[in-house]
């Protein structure tokens, strides 16, 4: 039994999914009002499909020290999402008057294509934005953009993601994983992935005016959370 990747963000991935699984289990009854297909058979069944892949290809040693050796790693990706949400929020102020203008400049930094999926769990996208943006933030656009407020710490920052998220180029399409894993479970897993995405979207929107709840659907505070979680031997 191992560590079902060598890629720093699988094991967590595959631990968010399992936590996510348990809130979205244990308000099940609330929210299968808002969609047919979600019961208590359905919950269940997510919850056991994680646990048989859990069972079959972890330790518990196996996960704590993975996640203990990797934790800034993850952390930094919090970092990462925080510091473009709070960009895109500035662009907004400082360009209200500018309609056309935030339109081409989301679409130029990867806000259009990336940003939506990024911050709603999907790692991946969160590195193709991060190599997007610094791909498209020419001089002139930095230019214009320091000049209404926005500080030059932030844009730096920002700037500086690409190469510290570059291990995300390769980890999160597990499907093509360099690993042991079978074919068949390694589209189990991203099935799962997908899922958990895709429940998270919508409990989000549902617990909107509930923070404590919305936190539980939101997979980079779920995934920030492991480390503390896990037990201590």
């Amino acid at each position: 039994m191992n560590v079902i990747s060598t890629c720093l963000t699988g094991t967590a991935t595959i631990l968010s999914c399992r936590k996510i699984a348990q809130s979205f289990s244990e308000n099940i009854y609330e929210l299968s009002s808002i969609r047919h297909n979600w019961s208590p058979e359905y919950a269940a069944n997510l919850k056991e499909r994680i646990d048989t892949i859990m069972h079959q290809y972890f330790t518990e040693e196996s996960l704590s020290e993975h996640l203990e050796k990797h934790g800034q790693f993850y952390e930094l990706m919090i970092a990462a999402l925080k510091d473009v949400t709070v960009f895109r929020a500035e662009l907004k102020v400082d360009f209200s008057y500018d309609k056309p203008f935030l339109k081409e400049t989301f679409e130029k930094l990867g806000y259009v294509d990336y940003y939506s999926d990024a911050k709603n769990g999907d790692h991946f996208s969160l590195y193709k934005m991060m190599s997007t943006f610094k791909r498209n933030m020419d001089s002139d656009l930095q230019q214009v953009i320091l000049a209404r407020g926005i500080d030059q710490h932030l844009l730096s920052r920002l700037l500086s993601y690409r190469e510290k998220l570059a291990e995300l180029r390769n980890c999160f399409d597990i499907l093509h994983g360099k690993d042991e894993l079978s074919a068949e479970l390694k589209r189990e897993i991203n099935a799962i992935y997908s899922e958990v995405k895709d429940i998270c979207r919508i409990a989000n929107a549902y617990y909107e005016f509930d923070p404590g709840q919305r936190d539980r659907f939101c997979f980079y505070k779920v995934m920030i959370g492991l480390r503390k979680s896990m037990p201590v031997n």
